[in-house]
């Protein structure tokens, strides 16, 4: 699998709007050729990380336009522009 990790900083007052708008791009991005989840994480005030797989780095590739608009469109409701890293899992734990 390939990963996307997109880190995000927004207004508290204002994450229901986020998650809000999240629930219409459900769709779309669920529509994408190899896409396997994507989850959005609070790992502090006013913080979090989108984590995104698919099923390959070519998956990744292809669904890339439909991802930057929807990090655009995601732009409304943050302080600052995502910050994004990606890549393939180089050791695994799990049941």
């Amino acid at each position: 699998m390939f990963y996307r990790m997109t880190r995000i900083h927004f207004e508290d007052d204002n994450f229901d709007d986020l998650l809000t708008w999240a629930e219409t791009t459900r769709a779309r991005v669920e529509a994408l050729d190899g896409f396997k989840f994507a989850d959005i994480v609070v790992t502090g005030p006013g913080e979090g990380m989108v984590v995104a797989a698919h099923e390959s780095e070519a998956s990744f590739q292809a669904a890339s336009a439909t991802i930057a608009e929807v990090l655009g469109e995601m732009a409304e409701f943050l302080t600052s522009e995502p910050h994004t890293h990606a890549g393939t899992v180089a050791y695994s734990y799990g049941r």
